[in-house]
């Protein structure tokens, strides 16, 4: 069999890095491609890890629009395709749906119609708890009701990966991630805020009660899983990704103050539109076909996370 060539997509954002170095320190040749679109990333952090990846042994950078790109750039003995590349996030997508249509939905068509020309062996498309809507508790079998653009479209794009599977055989399998969190979280997210202001010293900004959970996904493990979905997954199946115990938000930033030895100061506002109540995602399919594992509390990573943006003066 050809060695392997990993295309991964959306390789300059938090998780497709940690996926790109991954692979590169196990000796894997990557393809790692990102349009390094602005919007919810600070343009120089974005830039500066897309800069990193492209050092790493065995790596290949492509500057690319997965919209509008020539994707006949691409080489040709691509045998695996790891598509994290998406706009996310919930507040932008009410208010810029076309953004959100055409980078979660169109890109993938495009992404899809090129992986026809090549050898194949497994189409990973990265998915989301948001598809479940407003309450993600319970297995894959849950009824999908996403109640954001962003959960519309991309619930949109695993139809789509799914019809390729059906009518080509493309092997696509769907991985549906649980609020992923840990050192290189995006800055739009909740967590990276609540530790960048609370390290220097400011009040956050929470919405609702505070009591919307969520089942935390710790990058690390993440991580791990997706490269065993490429061997171990099994084509046209679905998998949750998400963590073992179910934390309410309330419960994280108490977390966050043990770690820092403060009170945070709390800014209250209205619920979040399109935000989720509750996710407690049953993941025993992927325990059991793909080997998820667990390696750390949300006290643990919380820890790992604040460190890092500690020492990386991200606050």
């Amino acid at each position: 069999m050809a060695k392997e060539k990993i295309l991964v997509t959306g390789a300059a954002g938090f998780i497709g890095s940690s996926v790109v170095k991954k692979l590169s320190a196990q000796g894997t040749k990557v393809v790692a491609l990102d349009g390094l679109l602005g919007g919810l990333y600070p343009e120089q952090e974005k830039s500066a890890r897309f800069h990193d990846i492209s050092m790493l042994p065995g790596v290949e950078t492509f500057q690319l629009d997965l919209r509008t790109g020539d994707l006949g750039q691409l080489p040709r003995d691509i045998t695996h395709v790891i598509n994290e590349a998406a706009m996310p996030g919930l507040g932008l997508s009410w208010s810029n749906f076309e953004l959100y249509s055409s980078c979660n939905l169109s890109a993938t068509a495009r992404l899809l119609d090129a992986s026809r020309e090549w050898d194949i062996e497994r189409f990973v498309q990265i998915s989301t708890s948001s598809v479940y809507g407003t309450n993600a508790v319970g297995d894959e079998s849950l009824e999908t009701a996403p109640v954001s653009p962003y959960g519309a479209t991309k619930l949109a794009a695993e139809h789509l990966a799914l019809a390729h599977w059906r009518d080509s055989g493309i092997p696509v399998t769907i991985l549906r991630y649980f609020s992923v969190y840990g050192p290189g979280q995006r800055p739009d997210m909740a967590y990276r805020k609540f530790i960048s202001r609370a390290l220097a010293g400011e009040p956050i900004d929470r919405y609702g009660s505070g009591e919307q959970s969520r089942s935390n996904t710790y990058i690390e493990d993440c991580v791990a899983v997706t490269i065993s979905a490429m061997h171990n997954s099994q084509p046209g199946e679905i998998y949750n990704i998400a963590g073992a115990a179910e934390r309410s938000l309330n419960e994280a930033l108490g977390i966050i103050e043990n770690h820092i030895g403060r009170k945070i100061s709390i800014n209250q506002l209205p619920h979040a539109r399109g935000d989720q109540q509750r996710t407690s995602g049953d993941s025993a399919k992927a325990r059991s076909t793909l080997g998820f594992k667990h390696s750390v509390t949300l006290e643990e990573g919380l820890g790992h996370q604040i460190e890092w943006q500690r020492s990386n003066g991200l606050f």
